[in-house]
């Protein structure tokens, strides 16, 4: 089944957001076997949602739109709807039940002067609309093809895909699944000409192969279309010298697997960060449950946050710098002990413009950690933009903790 994804919104092509749903909508049609042909970002132009729509019904079987569902001016998602399928805009009691039923969720009152939800095209279906007030649509345009109106914002599309069209689609018998194998500290290049010049050619024999470069790291993909070859895939890269680069095998995220194995040997872990300013706590409380394994974060930016609240010495800061290998392990067993943690992990670097000294460029960094058994830390060098080397210095911060976490 084929599907196209057609997104509205003029705030999008001016840059004042940024779309959410393209990535987790290609994940969703990949993991449910649907193809995705294409995606397409309009403004709020009829002629332009009249040509998007015109190219979508050439490939797709089922079309979903994004955003227009909302009672603004330009909302046009359902007149362009009325006037391209050449129906009346009516009032549906089934979409009025819908809207009522949204309000009450939400305690709010509907104001039907002002909101018109209820009124859509004729033979238009209201969609229920989990996490937010305006119901989606749906319509059958020909045999076994239809399109779907979903509003834009990313938790409500999500959930209108998930729980209110997703019952509606017809399933697909045949079996596909993405192997994943995620390695870090070896380079694209050093894998496949190096490390294991041969590999490439063992796995196509499982299926189509991939390799996607990244921050530290390199994910390899292999398409299967047999239950039974993943665990071929497995056998087969242990066997390997990459073996030893491996972090995991699926499509978890780092976040996702460091949470995963502190629960499987309860370990409490936190973080004392300076200059990732508190990412590296964003980042695993991004992830649902992790209050039983993640205690807390200390953002020490100034040194004296980083004595009073770590017990870094002042000796230590004077000598040798906020950003150096004794600030960053003093930190770690400051944190370690005041949040009475088993592991530990620190940040004290330079994310720069600015702040660079002789000796220690932008880019440089401290990450340190600290156990029951022992502390330790060590500087890297990164290249990038303040917020890249941010994001960069907790994805080291974050593998160093995955780390101390498979050793415990």
């Amino acid at each position: 089944m084929k599907f196209e994804l057609i997104i509205i919104g003029n705030e999008l092509l001016n840059g004042k957001i940024q779309d959410k749903n393209i990535h987790w909508f290609s994940k969703y049609c990949y993991e449910h076997n649907y193809s995705l042909t294409g995606v397409q970002i309009i403004g709020d132009s009829r002629t332009d949602f009249k040509k998007a729509l015109d190219k979508a019904k050439l490939t797709a079987d089922i079309i979903v739109t994004t955003g227009g569902l909302g009672p603004t001016k330009d909302d046009i998602t359902k007149s362009m709807m009325a006037e391209y399928f050449e129906k009346e805009i009516h009032h549906c009691e089934e979409a009025l039940e819908i809207t009522l039923s949204h309000y009450k969720r939400g305690k709010k009152e509907y104001k039907a002067d002002k909101l018109h939800y209820p009124k859509i095209p004729k033979d238009f279906k209201a969609l229920y609309n989990p996490t937010g007030y305006a119901p989606g649509l749906s319509f059958e345009f020909d045999q076994d093809k239809y399109i779907f109106n979903t509003p834009g914002v990313p938790s409500e599309f999500k959930s209108v895909v998930t729980e209110s069209i997703t019952p509606l689609l017809p399933s697909t018998d045949s079996f596909s699944k993405h192997v994943i194998i995620k390695t870090w500290r070896l380079p694209e290049v050093a894998i496949f000409s190096e490390l294991c010049p041969d590999l490439w050619e063992k796995l196509e024999v499982y299926g189509e192969v991939s390799s996607l470069p990244h921050l530290l790291g390199v994910d390899i993909g292999i398409k299967i279309n047999n239950a039974n070859e993943e665990q071929k895939i497995i056998d087969l890269v242990n066997t390997t010298k990459l073996k030893d680069y491996i972090w995991h095998i699926g499509s978890e995220t780092l976040e996702e697997v460091i949470i995963q194995k502190a629960k499987e040997k309860d370990i409490k872990f936190g973080f004392a960060e300076s200059c990732t300013g508190g990412l590296c706590a964003s980042r695993i409380t991004d992830i649902s449950g992790c209050s039983s394994v993640f205690w807390g974060s200390i953002v020490s930016y100034s040194n004296e946050v980083k004595m009073k609240a770590l017990n870094v010495s002042s000796e230590t800061l004077e000598n040798f710098g906020a950003v150096s290998l004794e600030t960053a392990k003093e930190m770690a067993e400051g944190a370690f002990v005041n949040m009475n943690l088993d592991i530990a992990i620190t940040t004290t670097g330079i994310a720069g413009p600015g702040g660079a000294t002789e000796g220690k460029a932008v880019g440089t960094v401290g990450i340190g950690f600290a156990t029951k058994n022992k502390s330790e830390s060590k500087i890297h060098k990164f290249n990038g933009t303040r917020e890249e080397l941010k994001f960069r210095f907790s994805q080291m911060a974050l593998f160093t903790l995955l780390e101390q976490i498979n050793e415990y």
